[in-house]
């Protein structure tokens, strides 16, 4: 399996994360601060630089009063509207 950081999909969650962010009127520094952690390592996840586990991506949802499931749909809507399913299983297998 190759790498998933810099593919399409990732990119996407990414962008999914940032646009939660947003909508509940967070900036990275107040997020950051309910996270206990620095604004620069946040935006360092923001752009891709420093991957998110799923534990982070559960603590940031839950600090943005954002449920999984929703998340996860919402990524999945996302998804299809940019990757057909046939280029979606061609990456499960790279």
């Amino acid at each position: 399996m190759r790498k998933t950081l810099h593919s399409r999909e990732y990119r996407l969650m990414l962008a999914l994360l940032v646009d939660v962010r947003e909508a509940r009127g967070k900036t990275q520094v107040q997020l950051a601060a309910d996270l206990k952690m620095r604004q620069s390592d946040l935006s360092k996840i923001e752009r891709g630089v420093r991957r998110i586990d799923f534990v982070e991506l559960r603590h940031w949802l839950i600090a943005l009063d954002f449920d999984a499931a929703s998340f996860s749909q919402e990524f999945e809507r996302r998804l299809d509207a940019v990757v057909d399913r046939t280029e979606r299983l061609g990456a499960i297998g790279s």
